[in-house]
Protein backbone atom coordinates (compact mmCIF):
# COMPACT_ATOMS: atom_id res chain seq x y z
CA UNK A 1 0.00 0.00 0.00
CA UNK A 2 2.88 2.47 0.59
CA UNK A 3 4.05 2.58 -2.76
CA UNK A 4 0.65 3.36 -4.06
CA UNK A 5 0.68 6.60 -1.59
CA UNK A 6 4.37 7.56 -3.10
CA UNK A 7 3.52 7.41 -5.87
CA UNK A 8 0.00 8.98 -6.06
CA UNK A 9 1.76 12.67 -6.75
CA UNK A 10 4.52 11.88 -8.41
CA UNK A 11 6.96 12.39 -5.29
CA UNK A 12 6.79 11.95 -2.16
CA UNK A 13 4.10 12.11 -0.05
CA UNK A 14 4.77 14.44 2.47
CA UNK A 15 5.19 17.35 -0.56
CA UNK A 16 2.25 16.81 -2.78
CA UNK A 17 0.44 19.72 -4.00
CA UNK A 18 -2.98 19.53 -1.90
CA UNK A 19 -4.17 21.11 0.76
CA UNK A 20 -6.16 18.20 2.08
CA UNK A 21 -6.02 14.10 1.68
CA UNK A 22 -9.56 12.60 2.51
CA UNK A 23 -9.48 8.67 2.54
CA UNK A 24 -12.56 7.09 2.78
CA UNK A 25 -11.23 3.44 3.97
CA UNK A 26 -9.68 0.30 3.76
CA UNK A 27 -6.05 1.25 4.13
CA UNK A 28 -5.58 -1.67 5.70
CA UNK A 29 -2.32 -0.71 7.25
CA UNK A 30 -1.07 2.67 9.47
CA UNK A 31 -2.18 5.91 7.94
CA UNK A 32 -0.07 7.90 9.46
CA UNK A 33 3.26 5.46 8.43
CA UNK A 34 2.34 5.49 4.96
CA UNK A 35 2.28 9.05 4.77
CA UNK A 36 5.36 10.17 6.83
CA UNK A 37 5.17 12.41 9.43
CA UNK A 38 6.22 15.88 7.73
CA UNK A 39 3.35 16.38 5.60
CA UNK A 40 2.06 19.83 4.89
CA UNK A 41 -1.51 18.94 4.19
CA UNK A 42 -4.83 17.90 6.67
CA UNK A 43 -5.56 14.31 6.34
CA UNK A 44 -9.23 13.57 7.37
CA UNK A 45 -9.47 9.25 7.29
CA UNK A 46 -11.96 7.01 8.31
CA UNK A 47 -12.02 3.03 8.90
CA UNK A 48 -13.29 0.50 6.20
CA UNK A 49 -14.40 -2.76 6.90
CA UNK A 50 -10.90 -4.01 6.02
CA UNK A 51 -9.75 -1.49 8.73
CA UNK A 52 -9.62 -4.12 12.08
CA UNK A 53 -7.77 -1.70 15.23
CA UNK A 54 -7.09 1.43 13.88
CA UNK A 55 -8.05 4.24 15.62
CA UNK A 56 -10.04 6.20 12.69
CA UNK A 57 -13.75 6.49 13.54
CA UNK A 58 -15.93 5.06 10.90
CA UNK A 59 -17.35 8.67 9.75
CA UNK A 60 -16.56 12.04 10.79
CA UNK A 61 -17.71 15.49 9.44
CA UNK A 62 -15.57 18.20 8.85
CA UNK A 63 -15.42 21.89 7.23
CA UNK A 64 -13.94 21.98 3.42
CA UNK A 65 -13.66 25.41 1.33
CA UNK A 66 -17.39 26.39 3.34
CA UNK A 67 -18.65 23.31 2.56
CA UNK A 68 -19.47 20.44 5.01
CA UNK A 69 -18.59 16.97 4.44
CA UNK A 70 -19.61 13.63 5.71
CA UNK A 71 -17.12 11.26 5.52
CA UNK A 72 -17.57 7.18 5.63
CA UNK A 73 -16.57 4.21 4.67
CA UNK A 74 -20.08 3.52 3.49
CA UNK A 75 -20.68 -0.46 4.73
CA UNK A 76 -22.71 0.79 7.16
CA UNK A 77 -25.21 2.53 4.98
CA UNK A 78 -25.28 0.05 2.49
CA UNK A 79 -23.61 1.77 -0.59
CA UNK A 80 -23.31 -1.28 -2.57
CA UNK A 81 -27.23 -1.22 -2.74
CA UNK A 82 -28.75 2.49 -2.20
CA UNK A 83 -26.92 5.73 -1.08
CA UNK A 84 -30.60 6.97 0.28
CA UNK A 85 -29.13 6.34 3.84
CA UNK A 86 -26.16 7.58 3.06
CA UNK A 87 -27.80 10.83 1.89
CA UNK A 88 -30.08 10.83 4.61
CA UNK A 89 -27.19 10.56 7.68
CA UNK A 90 -25.30 13.48 5.22
CA UNK A 91 -28.75 15.31 5.91
CA UNK A 92 -28.84 15.09 9.23
CA UNK A 93 -25.06 16.26 9.94
CA UNK A 94 -26.26 19.00 7.76
CA UNK A 95 -23.44 18.63 5.32
CA UNK A 96 -23.81 19.03 1.25
CA UNK A 97 -20.49 16.60 0.58
CA UNK A 98 -20.76 12.90 1.25
CA UNK A 99 -17.54 11.13 0.37
CA UNK A 100 -17.56 7.24 0.98
CA UNK A 101 -15.83 3.84 -0.34
CA UNK A 102 -16.32 0.40 -0.14
CA UNK A 103 -17.72 0.03 -3.70
CA UNK A 104 -14.08 0.57 -5.08
CA UNK A 105 -15.74 2.14 -7.67
CA UNK A 106 -15.77 5.80 -8.92
CA UNK A 107 -19.46 7.32 -8.41
CA UNK A 108 -20.67 11.41 -8.79
CA UNK A 109 -24.23 11.74 -7.98
CA UNK A 110 -26.44 14.04 -6.41
CA UNK A 111 -29.45 14.02 -4.24
CA UNK A 112 -31.22 16.61 -2.81
CA UNK A 113 -28.59 19.32 -2.87
CA UNK A 114 -26.35 16.69 -1.74
CA UNK A 115 -23.36 15.73 -3.30
CA UNK A 116 -22.20 11.94 -3.08
CA UNK A 117 -18.80 10.91 -4.31
CA UNK A 118 -17.05 7.74 -4.52
CA UNK A 119 -13.45 8.50 -5.50
CA UNK A 120 -12.54 4.95 -6.29
CA UNK A 121 -9.81 3.27 -5.29
CA UNK A 122 -5.85 3.39 -6.20
CA UNK A 123 -4.84 0.18 -4.98
CA UNK A 124 -8.05 -2.30 -5.36
CA UNK A 125 -10.45 -1.03 -8.20
CA UNK A 126 -13.73 -2.88 -8.86
CA UNK A 127 -14.73 -1.03 -11.64
CA UNK A 128 -15.29 -2.01 -15.58
CA UNK A 129 -11.06 -2.08 -16.66
CA UNK A 130 -9.66 -1.43 -13.28
CA UNK A 131 -8.88 1.93 -13.63
CA UNK A 132 -6.98 2.88 -10.67
CA UNK A 133 -9.09 5.85 -9.82
CA UNK A 134 -9.02 8.81 -7.05
CA UNK A 135 -10.96 12.51 -7.02
CA UNK A 136 -9.68 15.97 -6.99
CA UNK A 137 -11.89 18.38 -5.66
CA UNK A 138 -11.19 22.09 -6.46
CA UNK A 139 -13.14 24.68 -4.59
CA UNK A 140 -13.08 27.95 -5.78
CA UNK A 141 -11.59 30.60 -3.15
CA UNK A 142 -14.48 33.75 -4.31
CA UNK A 143 -17.33 31.55 -5.11
CA UNK A 144 -17.32 28.55 -3.50
CA UNK A 145 -17.81 26.34 -5.95
CA UNK A 146 -17.03 23.35 -5.70
CA UNK A 147 -15.72 21.14 -9.16
CA UNK A 148 -14.78 16.92 -8.68
CA UNK A 149 -12.31 15.42 -11.39
CA UNK A 150 -11.65 11.94 -11.34
CA UNK A 151 -8.01 10.92 -12.10
CA UNK A 152 -6.32 7.50 -12.77
CA UNK A 153 -3.18 6.09 -11.94
CA UNK A 154 -0.79 3.56 -14.70
CA UNK A 155 -1.90 0.34 -14.19
CA UNK A 156 1.02 -1.41 -12.45
CA UNK A 157 1.27 -5.35 -11.67
CA UNK A 158 -1.58 -7.24 -11.94
CA UNK A 159 -4.10 -4.70 -11.97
Amino acid sequence: MAAHWMNFSGEDSTRAPIDMLIHAGDVEGDLDKILGPKREYIVHAVAGNMDWGTPEDSSLAFDMGGHKVFLTHGHHYGVSYTLSNLREAAENCGADVAIYGHTHMPALDEQNDILLLNPGSVSKPRQSGLKKTYAVITINDKTGKMSVKFKSLPKTGWI
